[in-house]
């Protein structure tokens, strides 16, 4: 009894470390737990810095990627931008420049007009008599010359014209060197007429042809008008282009009057053919004379009117619908300019749509 006894206290005594030791292990697991949050509240800085390592690499990230879509235009696109913007500006200029000149052209002929219209009588009516009297002069005796030297765009110096003072005296009033002024409303043509054909002259207007009938009207007279085409601003252009017609009505307004022609003949001629200018007995003829064809000028365009009544069949040009070549011009210069802004907002639209998908999948892998 005493040997199991003993034996019984063994075996309990035994079994106790093994169940303080299963007791001892949840505890120990729990120190280590606490060790853990111990070491976060007395070390945060270890924390803290993997976070904002974590936080300041997708930040960097980011920003680079934020930048990347905020890149200025290269310096290349910049100068091509301006080349093709300077192009333009030289292509464009010397329509501009004509479109300004044709309406110093009109505002001329308008000029002019006002000016005769304030005229005192009978200064007027003297200056067609004296005009007229040249005419019946120069059917009865023949012109010595036709033009200023063998065509009128051939340029001299030397000018017939001006040696001739009677001639310089026609029509010269008021005293602002124009004696006429040529309206074709459907090509929208309204210019002051000068004395003579020379460079001078027809660089600023159209010119009465020397050795011409003056552009007065009445029987055994014919008037030539030269104008230039392709110049600086629109002149006779129109006509160059053949956009005239036969019935087509123009006017010559002298000194209060109002003289209206029907265009009879269109015919091109050799420069230096000068045998369609003479006067056809009985007739009021006025021949348009200019270039052609359109930027070559190796031949001439006449352009032949008969005197008509006024107003039938001719209409009054006032009440004619006038034609405005020059806002085409305008319109063609806006066109090419808007034309050119939108490719470049376009351009840079496109662009923009570009470097912010970029940016979004740079954003996207940093993440």
């Amino acid at each position: 009894m005493v040997q199991e006894t003993k034996t019984m206290k063994s075996a309990s005594t035994a079994d106790k470390p093994a169940k303080l030791f299963e007791q001892n292990e949840p505890s120990n697991s729990v120190k280590l737990d606490n060790s853990a949050n111990q070491d976060k509240h007395t070390n945060p800085n270890k924390v803290g810095k993997s976070d904002k390592a974590s936080k300041s690499g997708k930040s960097s990230k980011s920003n680079k990627a934020s930048e990347s879509g905020k890149k200025k235009l290269p310096k290349s696109l910049i100068i091509g931008l301006v080349f093709v913007g300077i192009g333009i500006l030289f292509a464009t200029l010397p329509f501009l420049f004509m479109v300004i000149n044709t309406y110093q052209s009109h505002e001329q002929a308008d000029s002019h007009a006002q000016a005769v219209q304030a005229l005192k009588p009978p200064s007027g009516d003297v200056a067609l008599q004296e005009a007229r009297q040249y005419n019946q002069d120069l059917y009865r005796d023949g012109a010595k010359a036709i033009g200023e030297v063998q065509d009128p765009w051939s340029g001299s110096s030397d000018s017939a014209s001006e040696k001739d003072t009677r001639y310089q005296k026609m029509l010269d009033i008021p005293d602002d060197g124009i004696m006429a002024t040529i309206q074709y409303p459907r090509l929208g043509i309204n210019l002051p007429i000068r004395h003579g054909t020379g460079n001078e002259v027809l660089s600023a207007g159209a010119g009465h042809l020397y050795g011409t009938s003056l552009p007065v009207g009445g029987v055994n007279t014919h008037a030539v008008i030269s104008a230039h085409t392709g110049y600086d601003r629109l002149m006779f252009d129109r006509l160059s282009l053949r956009e005239g017609k036969i019935g087509d009505f123009f006017y010559i307004q002298v000194l209060g009057e109002t003289l209206a022609y029907q265009v009879r003949s269109i015919e091109v001629i050799e420069p230096d053919d000068f045998s369609h200018f003479g006067i056809d007995a009985g007739k009021d003829q006025v021949t348009l004379l200019t270039c052609t064809p359109y930027g070559v000028n190796n031949k001439r365009l006449l352009v032949t009117g008969e005197r008509v009544s006024m107003p039938e069949p001719a209409p009054d040009p006032a009440s004619m619908p006038q034609s405005h070549p020059e806002r085409v011009l305008i319109a063609s210069v806006l066109v090419v300019w808007l034309l050119f802004t939108l490719f470049v907002l376009l351009y840079l639209r496109k662009r923009r749509r570009r470097s912010k998908s970029a940016v979004g999948r740079a954003l996207h892998r940093a993440e």
